[in-house]
């Protein structure tokens, strides 16, 4: 009896590593367990290794074996890398058939074959129904014109566009591959492993810088609880350090709160695992949401409950079709999570249509006086290809103008990674010439940098409460200051940043390394804490100069013991990488207790009263710098891990 040879398909959806973390590849892995459930698949075809890492994409060709299919899953963060993979397998293998997908490739895809002549097939939408019909189709020898939701490349590499697919409705039907054995092939590699989890798919809501709620997608389909209570029990056997959530709004339905219980069981059952849970919550905050990170936080999985806007401007909002909660209701929840000590974040966007300079200055005070002051994570704006914002007449009527940039992936491994990707950064629009872009981006390092890593947070509070300074203002001053003062140590950190914004509308990196902190890509507002967090005699210093200069400039001061008790009790909040144990500060003025109630926007009174602060570090670094780095920022700085947590106050 002839046995036929079965035919090698290669499943390719590599993702930078963080340190020793790495992503199991999910997206191809779910089609692959899809594919596999088709017996007629299974004896014709075998799965070869599954491509995760970023090595050198032509000796990753040269080492297959005779590949009949190449499927490449497309972001945003490997789509320069897949492209020479599949230019370096046509090349070698001419009769592999190869097929692109993921949310980087284009709806729109006239002329995409004349650009990408080694690609023979793109599929649009959820892939698993399509990527099994197209084995098919290619074990049958018959050709894929009859199928909806692929592209395909005629022979004058011209576009064959099929109709778009329906959605997946019943998503029963699609095994996980972490249940089904996919990953077996790699789990136990030498790598702290994070997964990618949907619990459903879909969102309701049509935000024109996203593509995840187009019409198309609008409405949401649920995965069972069971499968998804299964996956996580998966999770906690094989030790997953770092549980991505794919869904679009985790806490929009009721059983997501119930499903976070059962997270933190499965993790209490398994001695730790998963560690760590990331969630986009639902865009309306509700209690809910605050109950699920409530859990996370009691469990130690939690990475910051999101409470965000994205801007703060009615008419920026109505431009990129986006509702947000009103900020009396922010300000309660943001009241709320404090008391409870759960961490929260806000996101803001960069360089949206309609947004200008002072509106989103404008915003961050209101976020700040809202009671945000950690969590104010500020991003650039980004071109996706499937995205309103990226649609030709929503291009021209707010004149968007961007720049191709080094891609931002915070805390990445650079140097032996061989190919650069990149992104489509917004740098101005018919609000925003690109002057007011790199005026903004400075104003938004300056508050991220410190204000919310805490290294003047309370002198800002302070004098908001006390002068009515504005935190806009304040931190406006605090860069004209040292704009004058290059040669001081905020000075040079201004001169760096400036210098890295400004290279960056010519295409220029927007992150930097510094090798004593870890060989890792630092946000430029991490950089300049680190750097400035370990000389804190000589920033304290330079902040008294600069609050004595912006008080005098209105012909008011503050008194000497005052200003000294606010500078020393600041430094002692911020967790030093070269404190080596327990330490206490003494003070003349009662500030815990004034700051503890000026956070909560209750009146505190500015006593005279001699008071010792006891400050007990969780953890002691003792100049180890790159522990330090990693724990209190990468990992820690959205749990606010750069402030002391143990802090008494002790009457004398």
């Amino acid at each position: 009896m002839l046995i036929k040879k079965k035919r090698n398909i290669y499943m390719s959806q590599v993702n930078y590593r963080y340190g020793d973390n790495a992503f199991l590849p999910y997206s191809v892995a779910v089609l692959q367990a899809y594919a596999q459930a088709e017996s007629e698949i299974r004896n014709s075809f075998t799965f070869k290794e599954l491509i995760f890492l970023r090595e050198d994409p032509d000796q990753v060709a040269r080492r297959m074996e005779s590949p009949s299919i190449l499927a490449l899953s497309c972001y945003m963060w490997n789509w320069e890398w897949q492209k020479l993979l599949a230019q370096a397998v046509k090349a070698y293998y001419p009769d592999c058939l190869v097929i692109m997908g993921g949310i980087h490739i284009p709806e729109k895809s006239d002329g995409f074959f004349r650009e990408y002549p080694y690609v023979d097939l793109i599929i649009h939408g959820e892939g698993e129904v399509t990527f099994t019909a197209v084995l098919l189709a290619f074990l049958s020898g018959g050709g894929f014109e009859s199928m909806p939701g692929v592209s395909i490349r005629r022979p004058d590499n011209s576009t064959l566009k099929t109709s778009l697919p329906n959605r997946i409705s019943d998503l029963s039907k699609l095994p996980s591959p972490y249940l089904t054995g996919v990953f077996d092939s790699i789990i136990d590699l030498p790598f702290l492993w994070n997964a990618s989890q949907e619990t459903n798919r879909g969102c309701p809501y049509p935000c024109t810088f996203c593509a995840w709620g187009p019409a198309y997608q609008q409405k949401v389909w649920q995965f069972s609880e069971d499968r998804i209570i299964e996956e996580l029990e998966w999770f906690g056997r094989h030790r997953i350090e770092y549980i991505f959530n794919c869904d679009a709004n985790w806490g929009i339905f009721e059983r997501d709160l119930e499903l976070t219980r059962k997270m933190a069981e499965i993790k209490a059952r398994y001695q730790g695992y998963p560690k760590k849970f990331r969630m986009c919550t639902a865009k309306n905050s509700n209690d809910r949401v605050f109950d699920i990170s409530r859990i996370l936080d009691r469990a130690g999985m939690n990475k910051g409950a999101t409470l965000s806007f994205q801007s703060m401007n009615d008419t920026v909002l109505e431009a990129v079709k986006r509702r947000n909660i009103k900020i009396k209701d922010f300000t309660s929840y943001m009241r709320q999570y404090r008391e409870a000590k759960i961490a929260t974040y806000t996101e803001l966007i960069m360089g949206l249509p309609c947004e200008t300079y002072t509106t989103f200055k404008e915003g961050i005070d209101k976020l700040i006086n809202a009671g945000q002051h950690n969590g104010l994570n500020n991003y650039v704006c980004l071109m996706l290809p499937n995205d309103e914002m990226s649609d030709p007449d929503y291009v021209r009527k707010h004149r968007l103008g961007w720049v191709k940039m080094p891609i931002l992936l915070a805390h990445s491994t650079p140097g032996s990674d061989p190919v650069q990707e990149y992104q489509d950064v917004v740098v101005s629009t018919n609000s925003m010439p690109v002057e007011d872009w790199e005026r903004i981006f400075i104003f938004s390092w300056a508050v991220q940098s410190f204000h919310c890593l805490g290294l003047t947070q309370t002198m800002a509070l302070f004098l908001r409460k006390q002068f009515g300074v504005q935190y806009s203002v304040f931190y406006e001053k605090l860069i004209d200051y040292f704009s004058s003062r290059p040669e001081t140590l905020l000075g040079q950190q201004l001169v760096r940043v400036s210098d890295i914004v400004s290279g960056s509308i010519q295409g220029g990196r927007l992150d930097m390394v510094m090798p004593k902190f870890g060989e890792i890509y630092w946000p430029l507002e991490e950089a300049a804490f680190l750097n400035c967090v370990t000389d804190k005699e000589t920033f304290y210093r330079e902040l008294a100069g600069f609050v004595d200069d912006l008080l005098g400039q209105s012909g008011r001061s503050v008194d000497r013991t005052l200003l000294s008790n606010l500078l020393s009790y600041q430094r002692a909040l911020v967790v030093d990488p070269y404190s080596d144990g327990e330490f206490s500060v003494n003070l003349e003025y009662d500030l815990h207790d004034y700051f503890a109630k000026a956070y909560l926007d209750e009146e505190g009174k500015l006593a005279l009263a001699s008071n010792r602060l006891v400050v007990k570090p969780s953890v002691v670094f003792k100049g180890d710098l790159v522990s330090y780095a990693r724990e209190i920022v990468w990992y820690g700085r959205k749990g606010g891990k750069f402030y002391h947590s143990d802090v008494e106050v002790a009457r004398l």
